[in-house]
């Protein structure tokens, strides 16, 4: 799910109740470990043709959540990874 991008567990199967929505979906919160959680399944977004950031050594990141922003681009961080912010994003 989209919340395991930025290092939260997805909500079980169970748990559907909505609590808050951002750039990386719907949240949950998991009562019994006191922790948010994810609602939104991870989908491919194949619209970006080309990584403005591979070109600099770094992936494309997966969601939008912006980190930084420098003269190359808008930069997120995934997975213990800095990433660039792919086009559809903006």
């Amino acid at each position: 799910c989209m919340a395991e991008l930025t290092g939260y567990p997805c909500c079980s199967n169970s748990n559907t109740t909505v609590y808050h929505q951002d750039e990386y979906g719907d949240w949950g919160f998991d009562f019994d470990q006191q922790v948010w959680c994810g609602l939104t399944p991870y989908t491919e977004n194949n619209t970006n043709d080309e990584c403005w950031s591979e070109f600099l050594g770094y992936p494309c990141c997966k969601g939008c959540g912006v980190y930084e922003v420098d003269e190359d681009g808008s930069w997120g961080f995934e997975f213990n990874h800095w990433c660039g912010i792919p086009s559809y994003c903006q």
